[in-house]
This record gives structure tokens, C-alpha cells and sequence, in this order.
């Protein structure tokens, strides 16, 4: 259940935006000649769109992510919702890989009383963040940096349309990224230690690839009881062949159980979300 209070958001989107969204969902045909024709050149290119959750965020049609949030009302829901009992008053949520915001503001927005430290190197995804949480009237930590097993520097590839989610430390040789740029990294025992963020009582990890290197930045503090629980994303068959085995062993020798999710929207592939949750 959200907690006692929430914040209002004061308006809906314009007219054009919800026309716009209502005619996608539909599947009806001509959807690009009338975006274009009510989105003039000066327009704002991004919908505001509500999320069944009630949150509220500029989307880009032609985003994968953004594109499942307009059709569907949300992403990924299944990791919202398996963290959700972990949040309130006194918790800490840390989202690590935070793309525009979608988990972290929606979380903030339900459980104004959480605690959200959101992670996310990339400047140009991270305005999005500062953009989205101003239209929610919420506040993040937002920490533009990466989360790795080693403090330093390492190079980041990204996406700047098609699929900006996608942007990782751990490069795809299957996909192509628009750019590569230096960003920072710390541990997340340095976070802690640092007094950068308070340590996190829950967590959505989504790092593309880079899960196991997170995981080992922790150190003794992922075993700390404190950790409630936290979501994942990994190799369907986890579960069944423990594979990747370092990961399986981890988790596992750090207290916790873990569950796959069943997505609730249409979102599958070779990859799915696991819960872990202390034993």
C-alpha cells in the first residue's frame, strides 16, 4: 500500500499529448503523420504520458522502454511490485541503472516516505531523471556515476535513441552504441562507507550486464541483514543451471532466496528480472 501521504501532480498532460498516447495504444494505423502533424517542429517531441501507477513522464515514442510505458501503462512492472513491501518509512530504495526514472520516481511517487538513491552515469539519461521527478514533484539522490567492483574510470556506451537502456559498461557485440564517453566508478562499500548514500534496505539492479561486478563492489555489506531484498535481471534459466555461477553463489552465500518473476507486461526475452529476498 502507498504510504499515508502522496504527492499531487497538478495537471494532466495536454490535450495533444493524451490524444496522442489514447491513438498508439489503440494500434490504429497513420500514428507517425499524426504525431508529426500535432507535434509541430517547435513543439516538445517527448509525450507526457501517466503511468497506471499515476506517475507522470516525458516518453519518446520510438524508445523501447518509453514505447511499452504508452502501450502499456508501465515497464517491468513485476520489479515494482515484488520491492514494493520492502518500501516506507525509514526504508531505502537504491535503483542502479536508473534509465529516465521510470522505477525509482514511480517508487518515490508511492512511498514518499522511501528513501530513493538512483544511480545513473549517463548525463543525458540522468536530465531526464532531474526533468521527470520535477514533473512528479518528488526529489531523488541522484548520483551520476556507475556502480562497479572497482573505484576508477571505465568507458561507457550509449545510446541516444532506439533503446538508451541499453547503455552499459559491459559493450554488446550484437548491438551498436551512438556514443562511448569516460564515466566514473565507485563500489558500492564505497558508497556507504563514503557517507555518499545511506546503505540501501532494498534495491532494483539493472546495469546491463554489469549485475555481478555491482554485486562484488558490495563486499560484506550485501550480507548485511539491513538488505532486505533487492531485483535483478540475468539469464532466464538462473534458477535451473546456476549459471552465471559466480552470481548464483553470491547471492546465495549472502542469505538471500531468489525467485524468478513472471513479467506482467509483453517485455520477454532472453533475460529475466529475479527477486532475492533475505532467507
Amino acid at each position: 500500500m502507498p504510504d499515508s501521504f502522496s504527492p499531487v501532480v497538478s495537471s494532466l498532460p495536454a490535450w495533444r499529448d493524451r490524444f496522442l498516447a489514447n491513438f498508439r495504444r489503440r494500434g490504429w494505423r497513420g500514428f507517425i503523420w499524426l504525431y508529426n502533424f500535432l507535434k509541430s517542429p517547435k513543439a516538445r517531441r517527448e509525450l507526457r504520458v501517466v503511468t497506471r501507477y499515476g506517475s507522470q513522464f516525458y516518453l519518446v515514442p520510438g524508445d523501447a522502454v518509453d514505447s511499452h510505458v504508452i502501450l502499456e501503462g508501465f515497464y517491468e512492472s513485476e520489479v515494482l511490485e515484488a520491492i514494493r513491501p520492502a518500501l516506507g518509512p525509514g526504508s531505502v530504495l537504491w535503483v542502479v541503472g536508473a534509465n529516465f526514472g521510470l522505477h525509482a520516481i514511480t517508487a518515490k511517487f508511492l512511498h514518499p516516505a522511501t528513501t530513493v538513491v538512483a544511480f545513473e552515469p549517463s548525463p543525458a539519461i540522468g536530465a531526464r531523471i532531474i526533468e521527470n521527478c520535477a514533473l512528479n514533484g518528488v526529489t531523488l539522490d541522484l548520483h551520476a556515476y556507475a556502480l562497479s567492483d572497482r573505484a576508477g574510470a571505465l568507458p561507457f556506451f550509449a545510446n541516444a535513441s532506439g533503446n538508451p537502456g541499453m547503455s552499459t559498461l559491459h559493450p554488446c557485440d550484437a548491438f551498436t552504441y551512438d556514443h562511448k564517453f569516460v564515466v566514473a566508478t565507485f563500489t558500492a562499500g564505497d558508497v556507504i562507507e563514503r557517507g555518499l548514500a545511506p546503505a540501501p534496505t532494498a534495491m532494483i539492479l539493472d546495469a546491463e550486464g554489469a549485475e555481478l561486478d555491482v554485486l562484488r563492489g558490495f563486499g560484506p555489506h550485501l550480507a548485511n541483514p539491513s538488505l532486505k531484498a533487492f531485483v535483478f535481471e540475468t539469464d532466464n534459466d538462473f534458477l535451473t543451471h546456476h549459471q552465471p555461477a559466480e552470481l548464483h553463489a553470491l547471492v546465495t552465500a549472502a542469505g538471500f532466496r531468489v525467485t524468478r518473476l513472471d513479467r506482467r507486461e509483453t517485455t520477454a526475452h532472453a533475460l529475466s528480472n529475479f527477486a532475492a529476498f533475505r532467507a
